[in-house]
């Protein structure tokens, strides 16, 4: 399925470049701009990039982080 038509990728080419990325030992995480870079190309509209995050978490096992905006403490000025 084409995923990103700016760049012609489909799924199973992101999917591939990203288990590359992350089967790199000096990696921690697997980000859609590294994946791009695997894939020799960069995002260009980023429209696609929702189904690129879901490809690239499906591939790797990973599942985003979800901040939850009450839990973050507010910087207080004097």
């Amino acid at each position: 399925m084409l995923v990103c038509s700016c760049n012609r990728l489909t799924d199973s080419a992101l999917r591939e470049a990203a288990e590359r990325v992350a089967s790199d030992p000096g990696r921690t995480i697997v980000t859609p701009g590294a994946v791009f870079r695997e894939c020799g190309c960069r995002p260009r509209c980023g429209g696609c990039f929702p189904l690129v995050i879901e490809v690239v978490h499906s591939a790797t096992g990973c599942m985003p982080a979800v901040i939850d905006p009450l839990e973050v403490p507010l910087k207080r000025t004097a």
